[in-house]
């Protein structure tokens, strides 16, 4: 028998198999005083016949509060056994399931299990091709959850059918726990999102502080419901849409809710093609934000004029702390302009310019304001044309030398500085 005293046991690797698993969860089964908390058993070849065991012994515990048993072999069979095993439960807070192929008859026992749980706080499900019958049963059961606060759904062939989509929607619309949902790779299309941060915004209550929307495929038309949302949210600090297809009029949205909105501080347009139009609107937003604090605007291509606007922004923006426009063919123009805006910047501390095609003579502009500018902490110069000799920099800096030479010039003898080219 396990010692009672025992909080944390670690057998990770030992390749114990099915006989040696179900011996232990069976020990611990039957010992009703076992003080063990938590189990990370990820990757172990845990197979239904261990699952069934290993859920007699949540069923029972009084002190398990969290279980890993992802990338295992539990199937739908082994899952079924699990979610049992939580309608009793009454400690059990963090559960990953993930990458256990529990398919949709599994995702539908967890939904039943999801119910009647109330204090479950923590659900990964990723890669379990629940489908849309399994994640329709989780998003009814979100309805009545009064407890789940993280639940992550990514990469479950949820699919743009609809109906899974529109439970979850229905589901969030009178939601008032849940902080985060990871609905990625799922395929769920322009109708399925349009109804999913509709409900958003109808449910003042709502408490999502985070998205990942990468790769989403975020339309025009989707983008505008996502900006109504945002616009009203009094809770969603980070909103990550990094390669979803965003264009110059979702940006055009999106900076309508960035006008508005009070709590945002991270906002991620990777490589999207918001272009110059794009960047404008959202920067001009800016003027009147008083909360992003970070903003990536990287692979856009806003070129000079987009940086342009960057900059006029930057000169009267009091609170955003790093900026990313890498990839972003800025040039020599907007190099200068963006140098200009540093000049009477006393918040930025981290930009990044990676790749910009900027030559010798953004590089003066931008020495030249880093001389005047005591708040940037680093800056990024990499993948540039700043390189060969520039006579030019003998009047400021009273030697010649190359555009690198002058730029680690000056930000010399300042600790801490991090310099990238």
């Amino acid at each position: 028998m396990l010692s009672e005293a025992l909080k944390t046991i670690n057998l990770r690797g030992n390749s114990l198999g099915t006989e040696g698993w179900c011996a232990i969860f069976a020990a611990l089964r039957d010992n009703k005083e076992n003080k063990v908390e938590s189990w990370d058993l990820s990757g172990e070849r845990i197979n239904v016949k261990v699952a069934k065991v290993l859920a007699e012994y949540v069923s029972g515990s009084a002190v398990l509060t969290s279980l890993d048993v992802r990338d295992n072999e539990i199937g739908s069979t082994g899952a079924a056994a699990i979610a049992e095993a939580l309608r009793g439960n009454e400690v059990l807070t963090e559960l990953n399931i993930g990458g256990n192929k529990i398919c949709p008859e599994g995702g539908v026992a967890i939904g039943k299990a999801l119910a009647v749980n109330g204090v479950l706080k923590t659900l990964n499900l990723c890669f379990n091709n629940i489908g849309e019958e399994g994640a329709t049963a989780i998003g009814e059961a979100l309805r009545g959850n009064a407890a789940l606060t993280d639940l992550n759904l990514g990469k479950n062939k949820i699919g743009d059918k609809g109906a899974a989509a529109l439970a979850i929607a229905e589901s969030l619309r009178g939601n008032a726990v849940l902080k985060s949902i990871n609905l990625s790779g799922n395929s769920i299309g322009a109708e399925g999102w349009c109804a999913i941060f509709a409900a958003l915004r109808d449910n003042k209550k709502n408490k999502i502080e985070s998205w990942d929307l990468s790769r989403q495929g975020i339309n025009v038309e989707v983008a505008k419901v996502l900006a109504e949302y945002v616009s009203g949210s009094g809770v969603l600090t980070a909103l990550d849409l990094a390669r979803s297809g965003i264009d110059e009029a979702g940006a055009v949205a999106l900076a309508s809710a960035l006008r508005v909105n009070a709590v945002l501080k991270t906002l991620d347009l990777y490589n999207n093609q918001i272009r110059a139009e794009g960047a404008a609107a959202i920067v001009e937003a800016l003027r009147g934000n008083a909360v992003l604090t970070t903003l990536v605007l990287s692979y856009n291509g806003i070129g000079p004029s987009g940086a342009t606007a960057i900059a006029e922004a930057l000169q009267g923006n009091e609170m955003l702390t790093d900026l990313n426009l890498y990839w972003n063919k800025i040039g020599d123009e907007g190099a200068t302009a963006i140098a200009e805006a540093l000049r009477g910047n006393a918040v930025l501390k981290n930009l990044n310019l990676y790749y910009n095609n900027i030559g010798n003579t953004g590089a003066i502009a931008i020495a030249e304001a880093l001389r005047g500018n005591a708040v940037l902490q680093s800056i990024d110069l990499r993948c540039n044309n700043i390189d060969g000799k520039v006579k030019r920099f003998s009047t400021f800096f009273g030697r010649n030398g190359n555009g690198k030479e002058v730029i680690r010039d000056a930000v010399s003898g300042r600790v801490g500085f991090e310099l990238k080219m």
